[in-house]
Parts: structure tokens; C-alpha cells; sequence
């Protein structure tokens, strides 16, 4: 199977289940893998950052109402635009108009009546973190001083969390292989 379908194609079926919501076990497992991710990217991050804009150093990282306001709308943004990017390339390989929703403390976009080829399932999985990543990380040496521990807090959110957090409370597609 090349493309996406509504139907299962002759030869294919299914031969497992990955369900958060039910595998109690790998929800958490995959939140603490996500959290581990999330502090080396930003480690990572940051000290790269540092090199590229020396003026890092010697900022102070203080915290205020303000600031914490605008990251927590930043969140809700940055939530949006990575389901987005999903839903774009969920429409790229079906042409149908994917599925969003938003929870309490996640958002989903799927594609839950496809059969989605695994090479086409990989490029929508990975879309937002190479977009957002490669975006962000251009960004880095361009932005504000003000504005870059922002960019690296919310790539490195993206990159251990976008995943391994929300993924699977929701069905996205059906992925299948031969």
C-alpha cells in the first residue's frame, strides 16, 4: 500500500495496539522518557546557545507574573501550531479534513477513519518536530536576548514532550504495514 485509504487493503491486518489509555504502565514510562528528553534538549540547548550569543551568560533568569503569563499563553500557541502541522500533513496523504480536539492538558489531531502507509505516518509524526525545531533553532541567534530562553524551553517542550506526552490518547490513524 502506497496511500492512505478508508479501507484495509487486501494482505493487511492488524497485529497489535498501542493505547495509553489503557497501558496505564507506558503512558507513565513515556512521560518520564519525555521528561528526560525535554531537560537534555534544553540543557543541550542552552549551552549551544550560550556559544552563539555569549550575551546569555550574563542575563538573569528571574521569573515574573508577566513572563510566566506570556509562556503559558506561549504553551497554548506552541500546542496549536504543532497539532496544526499534523493536521496539514494528515490532509496532505488523505485530502480529508483531519480531526482536532483540545483537552485540558493536551491537543490531538488525527485522522481516525485512515489507514495511513507507515513511511506517509512517520512524515506526519515527525513534521512538527522538524518544523518547529528547525524554526526555533533558526531563531536562536536572530531573536531578542529577552526572548531566546523562550525559544529554547519551548523546543526543547516540543521535542520531549510533544510526543511522548500526548500520543495516544487519541486515535491519530491506523498505521499498517505489509
Amino acid at each position: 500500500m502506497k496511500t492512505s485509504t478508508k479501507t484495509l487493503p487486501e494482505g493487511y491486518a492488524q497485529i497489535g495496539e498501542i493505547n495509553l489509555k489503557k497501558n496505564k504502565k507506558l503512558a507513565v514510562t513515556l512521560n518520564i522518557a519525555a521528561f528526560i528528553v525535554f531537560v537534555l534538549i534544553f540543557f543541550l540547548l542552552s549551552s549551544t546557545a550560550a556559544l552563539i550569543r555569549p550575551d546569555l551568560i550574563n542575563t538573569s533568569g528571574t521569573i515574573n507574573l508577566v513572563g510566566l503569563g506570556v509562556g503559558i499563553v506561549l504553551t497554548v500557541i506552541l500546542m496549536t501550531v504543532h497539532e496544526l502541522i499534523h493536521g496539514f500533513f494528515f490532509w496532505m496523504f488523505t485530502r480529508a479534513r483531519p480531526v482536532f480536539a483540545i483537552r485540558l492538558f493536551y491537543a490531538y489531531a488525527g485522522a481516525p477513519d485512515w489507514y495511513i502507509p507507515t513511511r506517509q505516518f512517520m512524515v506526519v509524526a515527525l513534521a512538527p518536530l522538524v518544523v518547529i525545531g528547525a524554526v526555533g533553532i533558526a531563531l536562536i541567534p536572530l531573536a531578542p536576548l529577552s526572548w531566546v530562553m523562550f525559544i529554547i524551553f519551548f523546543v526543547a517542550m516540543n521535542t520531549g514532550g510533544g510526543h511522548g506526552r500526548y500520543s495516544g490518547f487519541h486515535p491519530p490513524a491506523q498505521v499498517i504495514a505489509n
